[in-house]
């Protein structure tokens, strides 16, 4: 009688590690990140492109808002980036009237023919990579 005993517990024991063997095991939740990443402000894309497209317009609208304020006097068309982004300002359209030098982005643009300036020679341009406005002390 015993070994029905053992019979019937080795065939409990068998069945039920067979249940356990073949049921998948319940697929773990994907991992949340504990924080969001912040935006600036606005809703970014998740594009690459289409933030830089945002920012490129962005960029432009506050450069047409500096020159309605009498801040912003480029010397090439299309106007460069250079003096918004590292200026806040441009006044390179009157250092060249002036004989002085221009910004990096407005010397390029000259040395590529984009000169806004009638009777002005790209090649009298001066210009430098590193740039300094005579009011604002700092170099780039």
């Amino acid at each position: 009688m015993r070994s029905i005993h053992y019979l019937a517990l080795a065939l409990t024991v068998f069945v039920l590690a067979s249940f356990f063997a073949c049921t998948p095991p319940e697929k773990a939740a994907d991992p949340q990140p504990l924080v969001e990443p912040e935006t600036s402000g606005s809703a970014m894309s998740a594009e690459p492109e289409a933030e830089l497209e945002q920012i490129k317009t962005r960029l432009e609208e506050v450069k047409s808002q500096l020159f309605s304020k009498g801040e912003y006097n480029c010397c090439i068309e299309p106007s460069c980036d250079w003096c918004a982004l590292h200026e806040g300002s441009c006044s390179c359209h009157n250092n060249l009237e002036a004989g002085e030098a221009v910004c990096p982005g407005c010397g390029l643009g000259w040395h590529n023919g984009q000169g806004a300036i009638d009777g002005v020679d790209p090649d009298d341009v001066k210009w430098n990579i590193t740039h300094e406005h005579p009011t604002a002390g700092h170099q780039h």
